[in-house]
């Protein structure tokens, strides 16, 4: 299994902005310090972090959409994913870098029961406008720019979807929000990352069991992206993280 990093594309008012080193082919993890260009965010710091289990992997061992999902391939599957989610806990609960103000009673991040079937099949759709600079607008109400790399276009439900796609530094992040939320998941939407280099003929493996959530959704102190409009899908993705909830 190829496993990466999601970038933690989010800041801290008063603290250094975090993002995340995105590609992990074993454990070994670096940190650095570096300055994004000022065209992409205006003049801001960012501190650069790889942490073990900020985010979820994207599952590959089980091929494409088009294989037969079994009950042992579910079985497989689930435990794989179940595997990166405590690891992710165990990150939360113990690091110094936690986003959490209170590790002491965290009890476990509350996701919904892995699905194969939400492991879609993703065609690419260049995006052909001019406006390839998307004015991102962040939970705080500042902003960001970030590069419009096209749309993912894919099926579930029985019905098929696009979502907007953004790029940056070799990594391509889907912002979404769908119908469970703000109910049961985080109403500043989810987050979904593909590292630039699994697109190949222009198609991809979309995780939603992978979806994960942003920051400021455990700790206020941070701003993160919004989804854009194009983003908000008119169903339910049952898969991926639920919304936080704050321990007493």
């Amino acid at each position: 299994m190829n496993n990466y990093l999601h970038f933690q594309i989010c800041s801290s008012r008063g603290r250094p902005r975090f993002k995340l080193i995105h590609r992990i082919d074993n454990p070994i993890f670096k940190f650095s310090n570096f300055q994004i260009p000022k065209t992409m965010f205006k003049n801001k710091i960012f501190l650069v972090l790889a942490i073990v289990a900020v985010a979820f992997v994207v599952y590959t061992f089980m091929g494409n959409e088009t294989q037969t999902n079994t009950p042992e391939k579910q079985s497989e599957y689930a435990a794989q994913v179940e595997k990166e989610r405590r690891k992710k806990d165990d990150f939360f609960r113990k690091s110094a870098d936690s986003p959490l103000e209170n590790k002491a009673n965290f009890a476990g991040l509350d996701y919904y029961k892995p699905q194969i079937d939400y492991r879609t099949n993703a065609e690419v759709l260049p995006y052909e406008g001019k406006d390839v600079e998307a004015v991102v607008p962040m939970t705080d109400s500042s902003s960001e720019t970030y590069q419009k790399y096209g749309y993912a276009r894919f099926s579930v439900h029985d019905a098929v979807y696009k979502l907007l796609i953004y790029e940056h530094d070799d990594v391509l992040s889907i912002l979404f929000r769908d119908q469970t939320a703000p109910k049961e998941t985080y109403g500043g939407g989810r987050y979904v990352d593909i590292p630039l280099k699994d697109v190949v003929n222009k198609r991809f493996t979309l995780d939603f069991n992978a979806a994960y959530n942003p920051y400021c959704a455990y700790n206020y102190r941070y701003a993160c992206p919004l989804p854009p409009k194009e983003n908000l899908l008119p169903t339910r993705i049952e898969a991926g993280e639920k919304s936080f909830k704050r321990p007493e």
